[in-house]
């Protein structure tokens, strides 16, 4: 009995109608006369009633107009047409007297009489409000709707939400088995949370809503018993976290995310998605929508929301991949689920982790793996895929999500993805890319399932002129820097000397050593964008100071980062001492430097080849001084030695002959 639903079209007016539908008693049409001190009764002698009901039109009535108000459908007396009791009076006689032309006469009030005494100076902010209480028909509510809204406005708002929903509660305890007699408070409540959506406009004010303490009330009814006043405070909360409400205020946005923070509002916001999670009516597919909406708005507002409100609702992460993994139709929501899944996922650590302790890499791989074999139907489908994916592939960060993305045979899924040249493989070709890093057991699965061949085709550009037609050239360079980063982690992590580690250098040398002619095109390719960035950097004109780490970030973005990967491949195949693969480098190299250098004329083979790789011992060299700690002390150490191993094998570690360059040059 407590959970009454209030249908969309039925409001206070709705129930005035169902009331104004049967007839009148003389005793309640007497008790309305004088309330107005009027005369019920009166006719052509006495004053007029300032209602009379009436279900439809039945023709114009002199003094009065036609609308359904707060009394019901009928005639409302035009009280601007007259004026006073008085005035009332002789319009009858007049109309009684001398008939219609004499009745339009007397409707019109006579002129007030100026008061005596100087003329009184109003305000200017009075006028204004005296404008807009005259534009809206002196309806003051109404007039207060669309006036500009301060700290003293609000006050008042929320006072009236604070009356509005106390006066409800003491209702529903007071007639709790009767929800008749509590209806009309729940009618009053839902407009006053409406009213408080006016907020959204001035984010600058959230500081004083929070002041106020209207936030706990406003938490406190998502819970309520009646579900379309739990949805209305949930579409309020929306509104007000919105983006765009909080675009110009970040203060006001940030201590309002604070004061649902510390009244748990994380908690009551994931109690709606059970709540409504059924999704049986569009209401509770409405409701959803907006709890979704207000935890992707908290998480954009303050970069700490991510974790704190899956540390507040543990089930919220379970609770997107089980709706992400449905079998219903793409809708709104879905799409919102899978959204807020890749935002918690991306922002925060502890996420990445929580993803994997509750099988969600095994979740996300069911979730994709439809598409292997076909294409998304329409662009919703199209965006929830690839929101999907970016919460895999940023699971996959973590080292434990690793292991089991290469226990659920994620590694092979890709493949399958690749190899159908779906509009997925750039996503799978990303996806293998993170798992493959400082990973050395999914790189020697990769290697054991037949993984080079697919990868390689990638490496060598196949397929990308139709990807460009398609998908454009942003689709085409992500595949190939990450057909780069791939190669680069099998050489950074497969066991030198081992089978697998052969079979890798072993594709260098298929097809009269293709594949040493692409990449000694790839890397002249990165070269020259980097020189681009280097030469825009420093004919700069602005007055940014930017400091060494600053400008190393900047040319990284400019291709600096592919160009290190591929120096890494260069220097491991030139270290197989492969007589055919080195040759071939070699002249690659000189190809590309459009000739032999003077400081190569009649040299040794050793300074020659000295001399060629000096660009790529260079590049490896600024890589190895900028190698970070993130992944701990040891794992630091062991990556710089191994670039240290090969700059040896491409003559590095000879100072003298260093010097010698620059003194020629």
């Amino acid at each position: 009995l407590g959970a009454v639903r209030l249908r969309p079209t039925v409001g206070r007016v709705g129930a005035l109608m169902e009331m104004s539908k049967r007839p009148r008693s003389d005793y309640e049409i007497g008790d309305d006369a004088t309330r107005a001190g009027l005369d019920p009764k009166s006719d052509g002698g006495g004053l007029l009633a300032e209602y009379i009901p009436c279900r439809t039109f039945q023709g114009s009535r002199p003094g009065y107009y036609f609308k359904l108000d707060a009394k019901g459908p009928g005639y409302y007396l035009d009280k601007r047409a007259r004026s006073g009791r008085t005035s009332h009076a002789a319009a009858i006689g007049a109309v009684a007297a001398d008939g219609a032309a004499a009745s339009d006469a007397a409707l019109m009030p006579p002129p007030k009489p100026r008061a005596p005494g100087p003329a009184v100076q109003l305000d200017p902010d009075e006028l204004l409000a005296r404008a807009e209480r005259e534009a809206f028909g002196g309806d003051e509510r109404l007039a207060e709707q669309n006036a500009t809204l301060d700290e003293k406005g609000l006050r008042r708002m929320v006072l009236a939400f604070e009356r509005r929903y106390a006066a409800n509660q003491t209702a529903r305890l007071k007639h709790a088995d009767e929800p008749d007699k509590f209806v009309d408070s729940e009618v009053d409540l839902d407009e006053e949370i409406k009213r408080l959506g006016t907020l959204a406009g001035y984010p600058e004010l959230y500081p004083e809503f929070c002041r106020l303490n209207a936030v706990p009330s406003i938490l406190a009814l998502l819970s309520h018993d009646n579900p379309d006043i739990a949805c209305d405070a949930l579409v309020l909360l929306n509104e007000l976290t919105d983006a765009d409400a909080v675009e110009s205020s970040e203060e006001g946005g940030a201590a309002l995310v604070a004061s649902v923070k510390e009244n748990s509002g994380y908690e009551l916001i994931y109690e709606c998605l059970e709540r409504f999670g059924g999704e049986a009516s569009p209401e509770d597919q409405a409701a959803v929508g907006n709890a979704l909406g207000i935890v992707e708005n908290c998480a954009d507002i303050d970069v700490d929301a991510a974790a704190d409100f899956c540390a507040a609702a543990p089930k919220l992460l379970k609770w997107l991949l089980k709706r992400i993994g449905s079998k219903k139709p793409t809708d709104n929501n879905k799409l919102a689920a899978a959204e807020v899944l890749a935002i918690l996922v991306q922002t925060s650590e502890e996420n990445k982790k929580r993803v994997g302790e509750l099988g969600g890499i095994d979740a996300l791989l069911r979730a994709v793996a439809p598409f292997k074999a076909k294409d998304p139907a329409d662009e919703g489908e199209r965006e929830v895929l690839e929101n999907i994916f970016d919460a895999l592939v940023a699971s996959t960060m973590e080292t434990d999500n690793k292991r089991a993305f290469v226990e659920n045979e994620g590694l092979e899924l890709m493949l399958m993805m690749m190899k159908s040249k779906r509009s997925c493989r750039t996503s799978a070709i990303k996806c293998v890319d993170y798992a493959l890093t400082r990973c050395p057991a999914a790189c020697e699965r990769f290697v054991d399932i037949l993984g080079l061949k697919t990868a390689f085709s990638v490496f060598m550009g196949k397929g990308f002129e139709k990807l460009r037609k398609s998908a454009g050239l942003e689709a085409v360079q992500e595949e190939e820097e990450r057909a780069v980063s791939v190669v680069s982690s099998l050489f950074l992590h497969l066991t030198k000397g081992s089978e697998r580690y052969n079979r890798l250098c072993a594709k260098f040398v298929e097809d009269e050593h293709a594949k040493c002619d692409r990449l000694a095109e790839l890397w002249a390719k990165y070269s020259n964008r980097v020189k681009a960035v280097d030469a825009r950097l420093e004919t700069r004109t602005d007055d940014i100071e930017l400091t060494p780490d600053d400008l190393y970030v900047e040319r990284l973005g400019g291709g600096l980062y592919t160009l290190e990967l591929l120096s890494l491949i260069f220097a491991s195949v030139f270290a197989t001492g492969h007589a055919g693969i080195r040759q071939r480098l070699l002249l690659q190299m000189e190809l590309h430097a459009a000739g032999v250098g003077e400081d190569e004329a009649g040299a040794d083979a050793e300074r020659v080849i000295w001399s060629r790789l000096r660009s790529v011992r260079n590049i490896l060299e600024t890589h190895a001084e900028n190698i970070g700690g993130a992944d701990g002390e040891e794992e630091r150490v062991r990556r710089r030695a191994h670039v240290v191993k090969l700059l040896v094998a491409i003559g590095g570690g000879r100072p003298e002959g260093e010097e010698e360059a620059k003194a020629a040059e």
